[in-house]
């Protein structure tokens, strides 16, 4: 099964609560994630440690994953720099995260 989110319910330093394509609640713990990536030689995610720019995460719905505005730059085809968005993959955020409750997806 892959795993899609289909709605932010809550964001807070370093966590975001998400409702799951499969009906799951679940609370995605990044601190220490982050705090590994950012270790890295010249690492994007240096700048999600800013509780400013963290806080502004987005949904993206096409991608069914979570995505920060403008942290990377890129080089379109004719070489020019443009800003783009840093994501992560929804099945890294899938198993950093904790069950919170799950719906009950059976008919009345």
């Amino acid at each position: 099964m892959l795993h899609r989110i289909q709605k932010i319910i809550d964001v807070t330093l370093f966590t975001v609560v998400c409702e799951w394509k499969n009906g799951e609640i679940r609370a995605i713990q990044m601190e220490q994630k982050i705090r590994e990536w950012a270790d890295e030689p010249g690492s994007v995610y240096k700048k999600l440690l800013d509780k400013s720019i963290f806080m502004k995460v987005k949904l993206d719905a096409e991608t069914q994953t979570l995505f920060w505005n403008g942290l990377i730059k890129m080089k379109d085809t004719s070489g020019k720099l443009l800003n783009a968005t840093l994501d992560i993959d929804p099945e890294v955020l899938y198993q950093m995260s904790i069950l919170i409750s799950k719906k009950d997806n059976k008919a009345a």
